[in-house]
């Protein structure tokens, strides 16, 4: 139950962060130096965003792939 709980708030996180980066890109009040730093800002932002997600999804298939490898293990010596 801890793995779905953890799940749902990792996405709404997700949700949240990408709320958060079309927000400030979308702000019309801002002169274009300003805007174009603010882009460039996101820009990165999510770059970052990117490689920290596929580094958690990464070690979620590892944990997959080593519990199925135990369930293998498990049947082998069953059956």
């Amino acid at each position: 139950m801890s793995d779905i709980s953890d799940d749902a708030k990792h996405i709404q996180s997700v949700e949240k962060f990408l709320q958060v980066c079309v927000e400030r890109i979308g702000d019309k009040n801002e002169k274009t130096n300003d805007k174009l730093y603010i882009i460039a800002s996101a820009i990165n932002m999510i770059n970052e965003f990117i490689i920290a997600e596929s580094r958690y999804s990464r070690k979620k298939m590892n944990d997959i792939h080593t519990l199925l490898s135990k369930v293998k293990i498990t049947q082998d010596l069953n059956g």
